[in-house]
Formats: structure tokens, sequence, C-alpha cells
């Protein structure tokens, strides 16, 4: 989208709308939204998703095993005006593409994906609520993107609201890597940085104030090909060791068989 057009845009939807949330949640520890970030430097391109996943359910769940979501993000953004995820993986380079997932309460509580990380917690409460005060002020450009980009739209945190803004767009608009980037979302974690390259299951992490921070037992994983977005467990696989038993029995098994039928 035009910077201009961009622009104006956002301006009418503000007026239209006053200064309240757009589409993604946030100051809440119960209801703050989550949101999938995608950028690949390749096409100086981010792409945008309000997933509607609340804090409070993330909160609750972080131990749960049988928790889990599943995005289709062609089926969730087929209507956006100009956030279509069929447009944006059309010339996506997974290569040189991260993402990340984060939602930001009050009180110093944030969620954010990450690698993995030091049990360090943050140094001080001021510190952790810096933080959440900088991953608030970026969702905020981030509403302003799928306002532009979803014309018509109004002011309702229930809808999964998307967006496509280029780096050259009118700067702090929902770009990844403007207006505090996803690397140092987190404030005074520097060892926490929110991007995960793709291919990557990225964990998750619940930072609550200077309390040491929870990695919940799911992990985010992006494929652009199939189009999915899933927060679940990580699938275990069976070692080796397991695999050459079965094998082993298998052949026991048959030999054994072997034997019978010729006696």
């Amino acid at each position: 989208m035009k910077k201009f057009n961009k622009t104006l845009l956002v301006a009418a939807l503000m007026v239209a709308a006053g200064s309240a949330n757009a589409s993604i949640k946030t100051t809440s520890n119960t209801l703050s939204e989550a949101y999938l970030s995608v950028y690949d430097t390749t096409s100086a391109s981010t792409f945008v998703l309000d997933l509607g996943l609340t804090m409070g359910d993330l909160v609750t769940n972080l131990s749960n095993t049988a928790f889990f979501k599943s995005y289709d993000l062609a089926a969730l953004t087929a209507t956006s005006t100009g956030g279509k995820w069929s447009t944006y993986v059309a010339g996506l380079n997974t290569a040189t593409t991260v993402f990340g997932v984060l939602t930001s309460g009050n009180g110093g509580r944030l969620l954010a994906t990450g690698p993995a990380i030091s049990p360090a917690k943050f140094a001080t409460i001021t510190v952790a609520a810096a933080a959440v005060t900088t991953t608030k002020n970026h969702i905020e450009t981030v509403n302003t993107a799928t306002l532009a980009d979803n014309a018509g739209a109004v002011v309702n945190t229930a809808l999964n609201l998307s967006a496509i803004i280029l780096d050259a767009d009118t700067a702090n608009t929902g770009q990844h890597d403007q207006n505090n980037s996803f690397a140092s979302l987190t404030g005074g974690k520097s060892d926490a940085g929110a991007s995960i390259n793709y291919g990557t299951e990225g964990n998750f992490y619940y930072y609550a104030g200077a309390a040491i921070p929870v990695e919940a037992v799911q992990t985010w994983k992006l494929d652009a090909a199939k189009g999915t977005l899933t927060y679940a467990v990580a699938a275990v696989p069976l070692p080796a060791a397991v695999w050459m038993f079965g094998a082993g029995l298998l052949g026991m098994m048959r030999l054994n068989r072997r034997k019978s039928m010729a006696v």
C-alpha cells in the first residue's frame, strides 16, 4: 500500500473510531490478545494477524499438554482488503523469514516467543513494566496497520484483522523491525529476543514481573507451505534404539513363523 494512501486511510478510520484499540487488545492480564508477526528480509515486508487468543487462556494452560491451537492463515485472512496471507506467501523467501508471537498485559506481564533462554528474570519490576510498555506501543502500531489494510473495519477486538506492511511504508505502522524491533521487545531481558527463524519451533515464555520466566509446554510452529500456524506440544521422536528393537522383534516373529510352517 502506498504511503500516502495508507496514512489517509488510517487518519480517516481513527477519526471515525476514536483512539480505542483497533483489534489487538492490550493492558489486561486476562483479555489481552496474542498476535502473529512474520517478517521476510528479502521482500522487506511484514505480515501481521490478530490471533484472538487471550493472555488468560495462555497463562492458564502453560502446563496443559492437551491445550493446542491451529490457525488456517489463508482462511482467516480471505476477506482482508490488503492483508491476505495468500498474497504475502506468494513471494515469501522462507530462508530469510522470521516470525514471532506476543501479547502484552500489565504490571510487568507479557508472553513472547523466543529461543532457549537463561532462567534469569527481569532485574526489577521497573524493567519488566518498561518491557510491557514497549510491547504495548509496538502492538498499537500493528493496530494502525490492520485498520489501514481492512477498509471499513470497526474497532472490535473480536475481529481477526491482518495486514501486510512494507518497510518502505509510513514508519511505525506495524513493521516487525520498526518502533522497537522484536529483538528488543522484552526490554532489559537481552537474552529473550522474540524472533524465531522459519523452520524452527518457537518456545513461548510467560514473563511475570521480576519472577523467573515460565516456559510453556507448547511451542509455536509456522508452516508457510500449508498456510498454518500451530501452538501445541512438540512431537517427541522415538529414539533410534526403539526403531531398531521393533525391527528386530518383527524379524524374530517372521523367523519363528517360518519355523512353525516348516514343522
